[in-house]
């Protein structure tokens, strides 16, 4: 697993490899498209690929920021000690994952979340005396109220996202950590959320403004360098396919003829990404 560093200037974004590579087969990810796309897209991300089982290879990361004096954590990755029975290589894991964080629990200040899939919440809490508790106890835990209500209406009526939202939200909000927030919401100076949905409805990117250059964390709006190739294409995972399109295309307009520089949650080759148009899809810039 390789992690890696961004100097924004004022403010530093690291990336820390949970599970890497996450494997998942063309047609699970991406239904009814053609064997013929991994070629294409190994071209854009040869890390991406695992032709021989018609594979995509993903990266599941944790994102931490250091500004102005503050550690914050961007999503929770999967976890460790999880009750996951439908996805083996997540189910009860045992990892070093907080040893390579290189941050002490205590010392985070606050915990964003993109969105509140599995993989993205699961070091959010951890197995202590018994029970699911804080990972960083001394954090306050930031949501947008519209992600938080659509699980939590979900979860009233049977356990979702592989349990992950009673195992690894719940028990934050009832330690009184979790904050619900518009998902406009600046926690801090130099970053704030932007609103990305379809891929979940209350999903949020997170913009950094350092004093060299900017960054959006992308979330899951781009699971994977083939759809820049096919923007059209809409992962099983997404909760509003038609949205989740209209989001990535407006996305990825945005960063080809403005310059935004995105960080795709699950791209395992290429950090940032430089976008450029390519006739009617999209290629990488090289960096």
């Amino acid at each position: 697993m390789s992690d890696w560093s961004l100097d924004l200037g004022g403010m530093v974004l690291r990336g820390v490899a949970d599970e890497d590579p996450f494997r998942l087969p063309r047609e699970l990810l991406f239904p009814r498209t053609d064997p013929s796309l991994l070629a294409r897209a190994a071209a854009l991300d040869p890390l991406g690929v695992e032709p021989e089982t018609d594979s995509i290879l993903l990266r599941v990361q944790v994102f931490v920021i250091e500004s102005a004096g503050r550690t914050i954590v961007v999503d929770g990755g999967v976890g460790d000690g999880k009750e996951r029975p439908a996805r083996s290589s997540w189910h009860r894991r045992r990892t070093d994952f907080l040893e390579r964080l290189s941050v002490a629990p205590d010392d985070v200040d606050a915990m964003l979340f993109t969105h509140l899939h599995a993989d993205h919440v699961g070091w959010a809490t951890r197995w202590r005396d018994d029970r699911w508790v804080p990972t960083f106890p001394k954090a306050r835990y930031i949501v947008a109220e519209r992600e938080f209500a659509h699980w939590a209406a979900l979860d009233a009526v049977a356990p979702v996202g592989h349990g992950s939202f009673r195992d690894s939200v719940l028990p934050v909000a009832e330690e009184g950590l979790l904050d619900q927030v518009p998902d406009d919401h600046a926690p801090f100076p130099g970053i704030r959320f932007r609103p990305l949905p379809g891929h979940t409805p209350g999903q949020v990117g997170i913009t950094l403004t350092g004093t060299r250059r900017t960054v959006l964390i992308a979330a899951d709006v781009v699971h994977h360098p083939a759809q820049l190739l096919l923007p059209q294409v809409v992962s099983r995972f997404c909760s509003d396919a038609e949205q989740a399109v209209a989001t990535r295309m407006a996305l990825l307009a945005e960063a080809a003829d403005e310059g935004l520089a995105l960080v795709p949650h699950h791209a395992r080759g290429r950090v940032v990404w430089n976008v450029r148009r390519d006739g009617d899809v999209f290629g990488l810039r090289d960096e």
